[in-house]
């Protein structure tokens, strides 16, 4: 029985050495890289942990070990929530160094390609739980928590943006620190400038901090890259009203209403650059256009100004029977409707409405 033990021990240390013969291991650590497998088949993630530890110890770099320490790391990183960020940095740096030493090897086999693809996507699921927890702790309303594992993953994969946009909220809604967000934005920008939502958010960070002028800057190279984006089309022209080019503002206005005529809000802003354009009809056709589609005060007030001064009575009594119909407590439309019979000389509206007033009194 002895004998047959240290037969099987010897054979499986011999084809322990025959699949790793392109890394070395003392004879202690192969014993303890069988030790290893052998646990980790049997689904003993403690026994086995502490085995390829211990082949570690022997080489750093051994690929085989590094791969199911990445393994156990990321099992144990689903199992324990308290240390999801700690584990699953590990998860994804055993595999980092794991994939690191594999493409090293002079002659790789497909088996290694496959090793390196499937470590690749296990270092992504790695790294997208540690991102979820720090959006987790930020929903929770624990800033400083949330902003600690931001900028580790951030300094885990430099490449993503995601994290670094994150942390740009924070400063900028939660801590109130417009220089530090921008400071952020910036050092994305420089990865890549090319990003159609990367140039979109600091046209808006600029934006809302009413620097029209470089807000204006990123939307008209958003526009050279998507023409037909809607959203940054309106965003152009509004940093252009702001900045009181009208004429400008009208051009990327009116793109919008030939991608989508009936955009209420470009509509709306169509009808406020025709009145700093002092263009009253441009404005009146705007008007109508949106109360085609919706009722409104401002909207009926407006409208029933301009076609006064445009001497346009039986319009007037139009929308202003429209106002009162849609608010019935309005003083305004009934006044409105009391002029416009006095000025087409209609005695019974005139009666019928200033009766109507009356009773409002």
């Amino acid at each position: 029985m002895n004998r047959f033990i240290i037969f099987t021990m010897v054979l499986a240390m011999l084809l322990t050495a025959c699949a790793t013969s392109r890394q070395k291991l003392s004879p202690q650590a192969r014993v303890d890289l069988m030790t290893a497998n052998e646990a980790y088949t049997r689904q003993n993630v403690e026994e086995a942990e502490q085995y390829y530890k211990l082949v570690l110890e022997d080489n750093p770099d051994y690929a085989h070990a590094l791969r199911r320490m990445g393994d156990i790391s990321l099992y144990n990183g689903e199992r324990f929530a308290d240390k999801t960020v700690e584990l699953n940095k590990a998860a994804y740096e055993y595999y980092d160094r794991s994939i690191q030493v594999i493409e090293g090897f002079e002659k790789k086999k497909e088996s290694d390609m496959a090793d390196i693809r499937d470590m690749k996507r296990r270092k992504i699921s790695a790294w997208t739980r540690i991102f979820k927890e720090g959006e987790k702790q930020a929903d929770e309303g624990n800033t400083n928590e949330a902003m600690k594992i931001f900028e580790t993953v951030a300094a885990m994969d430099p490449s993503r943006v995601e994290p670094l946009i994150k942390l740009k909220t924070i400063y900028q809604k939660d801590l109130n620190d417009p220089q530090k967000a921008e400071e952020i934005l910036l050092k994305i920008y420089a990865k890549d400038p090319n990003d159609v939502l990367l140039l979109q958010e600091l046209g808006i960070f600029y934006l809302n901090q009413k620097d029209y002028a470089k807000a204006k800057t990123f939307f008209e190279q958003v526009k050279v890259l998507e023409p037909l984006n809607v959203n940054n089309l309106m965003n152009l022209s509004y940093c252009q009203f702001e900045m009181e080019d009208y004429a400008a503002a009208k051009v990327n206005n009116q793109l919008v209403l030939n991608i989508d005529p009936l955009n209420i809000d470009a509509l709306s802003d169509a009808k406020y650059i025709a009145y700093k354009q002092n263009d009253n009809a441009a404005a009146l056709e705007y008007l109508k256009q949106l109360l085609n589609q919706r009722d409104d005060d401002k909207d009926y007030q407006e409208i029933v100004i301009l076609l006064r001064e445009a001497e346009n009575y039986t319009d007037l009594i139009t929308y202003a029977t429209k106002w009162h119909r849609y608010d019935e407590t309005s003083k305004e439309a009934v006044q409105w409707l009391i002029l416009g019979a006095q000025m087409t000389n209609n005695k019974d509206m005139m009666q019928q409405y200033s009766n109507i007033l009356k009773g409002m009194e």
